[in-house]
């Protein structure tokens, strides 16, 4: 009988991997697969509490075995989560959800801080190459801009790692399979609210090498054009890592000074790249005289904590609690199990605060 459940158990393997490349999550019943290889049901019991045991499959009561996406030796039951930062902004939060839903689904997370910067990233996918993990979540390096980087992407795959990108991925890379903000449409919702409070002149602070921050300035000049209203390129204020670096590093906000003061200097009202970019444009806008939100409507992007910490709560939007680094994880399991797993964009959910009270 020991000889025959373990046979067993190795044809279900064999039979794990076939459903897993043809994207079946369920096994056959006890019945079926009693029929199926000629033994008993306590033989099939046997095979499955052994495939169980090996966390290759979980049983649900009065529902069947179902493939779990993991590996029989442990060690290879890790993602990597390659992340700008894990201690400031959003990241706290994500990489909890992420390690939440990982561990729940029986697979172990590094965490490798990458900075923003391509030389971080390179050598962390260089690393990876000698020990691929199961799966990667990344978030891309300067992902407006070409990266130098896809080869390494391209091994990984190559030698089985499944790859889901968070918060943006990179075009050139075919196939990208990504987990993201609505950038467009969330830059639609603000320009609309504030035009309905009456502004028509509307500025924007976007980031120039940040695939996120394009899609957010393209959202905003459609919507602009689409409701008739002023676009001109100087009303844009633009900045780039270096300067976001420059500001959480030192708090220098010179580019923000330089962008109220040019950009934003005809404008009413405008739409930030961040939380954070709003709060300390707000201090830049106090020091030179703008009362808040009468001489300037500020909006921005994310709802964090930062857009209750200044001389008014910003207007701001957010997603669903837990929803995207949830949502990344539950995406990359999928694409482990075998089953099919589609790219997302998360939408958002317009916060009305204190900053876009005031009619102008």
């Amino acid at each position: 009988m020991s000889i025959k459940y373990k046979w067993l158990a190795g044809k279900l393997k064999e039979m794990i991997e076939k459903y897993r490349k043809a994207g079946i999550e369920k096994l056959p019943t006890e019945h079926e697969l009693c029929s199926r290889y000629h033994v008993s049901r306590q033989t099939v019991r046997q095979a499955l509490s052994l495939l169980e045991n090996s966390r290759l499959i979980v049983r649900k009561q009065g529902s069947g075995s179902y493939i779990t996406g993991l590996s029989s030796d442990p060690s290879r039951n890790t993602v990597a989560v390659l992340i700008s930062d894990d201690q400031e902004y959003i990241y706290p939060g994500v990489l909890s959800d992420i390690r939440t839903e990982l561990d729940e689904n029986g697979f172990s997370s590094r965490v490798y801080i990458t900075g923003n910067r391509t030389e971080i990233e390179y050598q962390i996918l260089l690393d990876l190459l000698d020990f691929p993990p199961r799966g990667v979540i990344a978030e891309g390096c300067k992902s407006a801009l070409p990266s130098p980087n896809l080869n390494l992407y391209r091994r990984l795959i190559k030698k089985g790692t499944s790859v889901v990108f968070l918060h943006n991925y990179y075009p050139a890379l075919e196939g990208s399979l990504y987990v993201k903000d609505d950038n467009a449409v969330g830059s639609a919702i603000l320009v609309r609210h504030l035009a309905e409070r009456g502004h028509i002149s509307i500025g924007g602070i976007f980031k120039t090498d940040d695939l996120q921050s394009i899609e957010r300035y393209q959202g905003f000049m459609e919507t602009m054009r689409a409701l008739h209203l002023n676009i001109a390129d100087e009303r844009i204020g633009w900045f780039d890592s270096r300067d976001q670096y420059a500001l959480e590093s030192a708090r220098d906000t010179s580019f923000l000074r330089e962008i109220a003061k040019d950009a934003l200097s005809s404008c009413t009202a405008v739409v930030c790249y961040n939380d954070m970019i709003a709060f300390y444009l707000m201090q830049e806008l106090g020091r030179v005289g703008y009362r808040l939100p009468e001489d300037m409507a500020v909006t921005a992007f994310d709802n964090t904590y930062l857009s209750n910490y200044g001389p008014v709560s910003v207007t701001t939007l957010s997603h669903k609690p837990h929803e995207m680094g949830t949502l990344a994880a539950k995406t990359l399991i999928r694409r482990l199990k075998g089953l099919p797993a589609d790219s997302q964009e998360v939408p958002w959910k317009l916060n009305l605060k204190e900053s876009t009270k005031h009619f102008i």
